[in-house]
């Protein structure tokens, strides 16, 4: 039965050789709020995903009664809100994709913060 062989290196002469990628983009490699299941808007508030992906139905309900509403363009990357008067022109153009999951190209997710607001987060998908 043949020896097995020492290693040359040891793990943490193996880690300490490897080069990082000048201009990575620290948030590379990290889950979209949908796939994460957090959100924490621009004024620093966390949001917690409740359930979802939601049917249009319930979508629809929501761009009406949500707290809050916001649009994650590009999976999530740009999180864009979305005022009260512009909510029924955000509608207008997501809502076929919702309508037809299976080529559609947004999600949306019903998200609460611990203060018992209502978000409603649309999510972009390449």
């Amino acid at each position: 039965m043949p020896k097995k062989r020492t290693p040359d290196k040891n793990f943490a002469d193996v880690v300490a050789s490897l080069e990082t990628t000048e201009g990575s983009d620290p948030a590379d490699g990290l889950l979209s709020p949908a796939s994460g299941g957090e959100l924490v808007d621009a004024e620093g508030r966390l949001w917690t995903r409740e359930r979802g992906p939601l049917d249009a139905r319930l979508a629809r309900r929501l761009v009406r009664s949500a707290d809050e509403m916001i649009i994650g363009e590009g999976a999530g990357e740009v999180l864009r809100p979305v005022p009260a008067d512009g909510r029924e022109e955000a509608w207008a153009l997501i809502k076929d994709a919702l309508e037809a999951p299976e080529s559609g190209t947004y999600r949306a997710y019903d998200f609460r913060s611990e203060d018992g607001r209502v978000l409603l987060y649309v999510e972009e998908f390449c």
